[in-house]
């Protein structure tokens, strides 16, 4: 008994250790996804719905996975890495070389808005060509949820009222009635 407990804990341990570094090179969870040419490129953001100046006063991690359309992480891909905001240019990295298909960028957003992200990516292996990506990036300010929660709150109050004001009435005329029948009596 207490040898199959050991060899179940040696195990867990094992199976531990074996996959927690290669946690990060599965798709990118809730990401947008592109293919051109022999490439299948993915962006996602950390947090998943940026806001003005990130929350916890830490940037926002952009999140790019490379990838062949046949699911391998080419080594060393080189990018460039453009965005853009209502057509003005904020920021242009210098050529970055992508180890194994993944690679994160830190930047911290000024201004709420639709931000566009270019990944201009070297096809070297197979085209000889610069592939354009595109992805979109939604920044909110930190007052755009009060647009949500605020009529959200709204509605639960008045639903709230309602029940009460239902809920009083019925007592009520359960009052009544209960009054009548000892009037009765």
């Amino acid at each position: 008994m207490r040898a199959a407990v050991l060899i179940i804990v040696l195990l867990i341990v094992a199976l531990t250790l074996t996959t927690s570094g290669h946690v990060f090179a599965d798709l990118l969870q809730g990401a947008s996804k592109q293919r051109i040419g022999n490439y299948d490129v993915e962006m996602t953001t950390e947090p998943k719905s940026p806001t003005v100046g990130s929350s916890s006063s830490r940037p926002t991690n952009i999140l790019i996975r490379i990838a062949g359309v046949n699911g391998d992480h080419p080594a060393d891909v080189p990018i460039m890495m453009r965005l853009v905001k209502d057509g003005v240019v904020l920021q242009t990295t210098n050529p970055i070389i992508v180890p194994y298909g993944h690679y994160i960028h830190e930047f911290t957003f000024a201004q709420a808005g639709r931000y566009v992200l270019y990944i201009d990516l070297n096809d070297y292996i197979y085209s000889g060509e610069v592939l354009s990506f595109t992805f979109f990036i939604n920044v909110s300010s930190p007052f755009d949820y009060l647009y949500v929660a605020v009529p959200s709150a709204i509605v639960v109050v008045a639903v709230g009222i309602v029940s009460m004001l239902v809920f009083m009435k019925g007592k009520k005329k359960k009052d009544i009635q209960k009054a009548g029948r000892t009037e009765l009596k």
